[in-house]
């Protein structure tokens, strides 16, 4: 077992990575297919100008266990699967090619593994004295170290091609990524910053890329790649291929992006990037490092004493012209130093270690204390693996103004050593659910932008007489004979998050269904939840319309109390807990001529009021209102034969099962789209009967129960959306963030960002599904 410091020092662009590559290597056909995904981000965010305000504390501790989760794991022992013949295997990692849970005891050796490392800290600079520290440091660790079967897993990522092994980092250093973006927003000012990675013997062919947050020193985006695998995949300039990765998550954000002379050798790169709503400019990053830092930077954290080289290690962003850090290789790998896989993972696990150490300190700001980077990761390595429970609270946004989100992060706080008394004792916990295992809750995996299509599976998942009906043997059965590629694909994903036993699972199956037959959502593009639900629901529709007209050839008698189909086969599941009817009375305002109509819906668009604040009462009662057609919008009486103004008087003429009411958040003021932030209140129980046309008012059909939420946070194109749902099992709430999920208290419920809710005329009961 070897030790080295890892230098990671700030250089410039090489003139053979600012130009064309004069002939093409490998697949060009690869290459072109993968040109779109200039668009994909793997996560949207909300953006804001803003500079964050921290409203809550937490410890270094739960911020790094937040982003080095299980996912970021996984991400590294899922590989182990592609080494070639005859290379040795990790006895744990086999399991992992036909699961992906990561138990406890597995999880706990990664991070000792880690610790055991990084408790050496990280010094910004280049500290030659670093590596006989680090040395000395592991003697007394070598006995756990050849115990930790983490090692084994390593061994195996070492075999790998080089090709894989930067997939491998790339997978890595991806879901770091997005699990950042949900704790941090970044400011309007940027900047792209080239690292050579070296050590005592010399430097290593990897290359890191950053994308800072100048303000701050925050890592927004990471990537660790060599020049030549570059030139080989792609025509295109290595630093164009290298900056298009790093501002994929932040397209159509504004941001004004640094860049270091040295690359400007490419004299069309600002025009190349201005399309995808970022400025590139360019500045001596590298050869002015004192003046760039002082002219981008806040005030340095406070300090008694004239500043010294070990007083601006405090220096919010003194990490952004390089650092040096650990490493650990064994001995069998330090031969060359050609490797890249080694110290690719440990230069992100700096960049960890440098992202917790920003975020910590920005939180604390204000208060008159302040630590040392290299003191401070030294004490977050030892306290890593202290708790004997690793589970964390999950965490909101960090720079987050939502009153709710704040509120949610104060219970949490007080609630954790609730929460780990719980966890020791096997219960559920209010706020860290890694690991669970209860019916019909289940995280679902962000496989681009998929945050809105996430959030309508989980509230169709909690729609219990759906479920039952699709879950049902016979309809499996029926379906199966059909052939309906979407009612099969959605049942499928159904039964993993009902009967399943992972906490999360990916929906890439379904959502590739999706986009086969609905084209608008197939791209990696912001959508509307509301329009996915309608057309997920029609696409189930059509496809239950299939398997009742198919049946009907089997069978002569239907199953009326699952309203499997009526005799004409038009009616289905669907319909029947979905839709509603509307009427219309219109009176002409000359002849007081009436007609009446009748529409059927599925979803209630709601205007909303211009106030701040309104009920959602308020909402039904704009939409219920009196409406009076003038000019251009006059109708054509049949007893005038002339167009004339009319009235028109709208009201509820049947109640659907299952209402689902849309808020109009978005709308357009002049030539902008802008999204109405008003906060409408809603309430666990609604009562319809205003809105009743006479014929069928009764509190029968009037009352109803709040049971899913969708709210969406941002804006139309840079925004996120969760989930909200109530579970009949465990009769709690629980809120769905991508594969991040937690219970949440009934009075949480309601949030200012609220754009779907869902209400049933019934209240559900376990659902009858067989094997639950």
């Amino acid at each position: 077992m070897k030790a080295k410091a890892l230098s990671v020092k700030e250089c410039t662009w090489m003139s053979e990575e600012c130009h064309l590559v004069d002939e093409p290597h490998g697949n060009t056909q690869r290459i072109s297919l993968c040109l779109p995904n200039i668009f994909r981000s793997k996560k949207v965010k909300p953006f804001t100008r803003s500079i964050p305000a921290y409203q809550v504390y937490y410890t270094a501790r739960e911020l790094l266990l937040e982003v080095l989760d299980r996912g970021a794991v996984r991400e590294l022992i899922r590989r182990p699967a592609g080494v070639k013949a005859g290379a040795a295997r990790p006895s744990y990692s086999q399991s992992r090619e036909q699961s992906t849970e990561l138990s406890e005891e597995e999880y706990v050796e990664v991070l000792t593994w880690f610790s055991i490392v990084l408790q050496s800290g990280l010094s910004t600079g280049d500290n030659s004295s670093f590596g006989s520290e680090l040395t000395l440091n592991l003697d007394g660790w070598q006995g756990v170290l050849k115990g930790n079967s983490f090692q084994t897993i390593l061994l195996s990522l070492t075999r790998l091609n080089e090709g894989d092994k930067l997939d491998t980092l790339s997978a890595f250093c991806g879901h770091l990524t997005r699990r950042y973006q949900t704790l941090y927003t970044p400011g309007p000012n940027l900047a792209v910053k080239k690292y050579q990675l070296s050590y005592q013997q010399g430097p290593s062919s990897l290359y890191l890329a950053l994308l800072c947050d100048i303000s701050s020193g925050f890592i927004c985006n990471m990537y660790l790649y060599c020049p030549e695998q570059l030139q080989k995949q792609s025509r295109k300039p290595v630093v164009e291929q290298v900056v298009t990765h790093l501002l994929r998550p932040f397209c159509s954000c504004t941001h004004l992006v640094q860049l270091d002379t040295s690359a400007s050798m490419i004299s069309n790169l600002a025009h190349i990037f201005s399309g995808f709503g970022v400025k590139i400019c360019f500045a001596p990053t590298v050869e002015e490092p004192s003046t760039e830092t002082t002219s981008s930077s806040p005030p340095a954290m406070p300090d008694q004493h004239q500043q010294t080289p070990e007083d601006s290690l405090s220096h919010p962003v003194a990490h952004l012209g390089g650092w040096t850090g650990p490493a650990l290789f064994l001995s069998s790998e330090m031969k060359g130093l050609e490797d890249v896989f080694l110290p690719g993972l440990w230069v992100a696990l700096h960049v960890i270690c440098i992202n917790t150490f920003v975020l910590h300190s920005r939180q604390s700001q204000g208060s008159g204390r302040h630590v040392h980077l290299t003191q401070f990761t030294r004490n977050l390595a030892s306290q890593l693996t202290s708790d004997s429970s690793i589970t964390v609270p999950v965490l909101p946004r960090l720079n987050s103004s939502s009153y709710q989100e704040t509120r949610l992060s104060n219970r949490s706080k007080q609630s954790y050593g609730q929460v780990m008394e719980n966890e020791k004792r096997g219960c559920s916990s209010a706020v860290g659910l890694l690991g669970w295992n209860i019916p019909g809750v289940c995280g679902l995996d962000n496989s681009g932008n998929s945050c809105y299509l996430n959030a309508v599976i989980q509230c169709l998942c909690s729609t219990v007489p759906l479920v039952e009906h699709l879950l049902n043997k016979d309809t499996r059965q029926q379906l199966a004979r059909s052939k309906c590629r979407v009612a099969e694909v959605f049942v499928r994903l159904l039964q993993e998050m009902w009967l399943g036993r992972s906490s999360s699972c990916a929906p890439v199956e379904a959502r590739s269904v999706l986009c086969s037959i609905l084209p608008q959502f197939n791209n990696y593009s912001q959508q509307d939840a509301q329009e996915l639900l309608l057309s997920l629901l029609n696409a189930l529709h059509d496809d239950l319309k299939k398997v009742a007209k198919h049946s009907m050839h089997f069978s002569t008698q239907q199953d009326q109390n699952r309203n499997c189909a009526t005799a004409a086969g038009e009616s289905t599941v669907v319909s029947h807990l979905f839709e509603g009817q509307l009427s219309y009375m219109t009176l002409c305002m000359h002849c007081d001529h009436q007609g009446n109509s009748t529409q059927t819906f599925t979803v209630l668009s709601l205007p909303i009021p211009t106030r701040t604040k309104c009920s959602i009462q308020d909402c039904l009662s704009l939409f219920f209102e009196h409406t009076i057609l003038t000019g251009g919008e006059q109708m054509l009486c049949s007893v005038c034969g002339l167009r004339r103004e009319t009235t028109v008087l709208t009201c509820l003429e049947k109640a659907p099962e299952i209402l689902l009411l849309h808020l109009k958040r978005f709308g357009c003021k002049g030539k902008n789209q802008v999204k109405l932030r008003t906060n409408v209140l809603f309430s666990m129980k609604l009562d319809l009967n205003p809105f009743l046309s006479s014929s069928v008012q009764s509190t029968l059909y009037s009352s109803y129960c709040l049971y899913a939420v969708v709210n969406h946070i941002g804006h139309l194109n840079m925004g996120h959306y969760t989930a909200l749902c109530h579970n009949t099992l465990t009769r709690t709430w629980h809120c769905f963030d991508d594969s991040t999920v937690r219970e949440e208290q009934d009075n949480l419920v309601q949030s200012p960002n609220a754009y779907l809710l869902l209400y049933s005329r019934k209240p559900f009961q376990k659902p009858k599904i067989s094997g639950l």
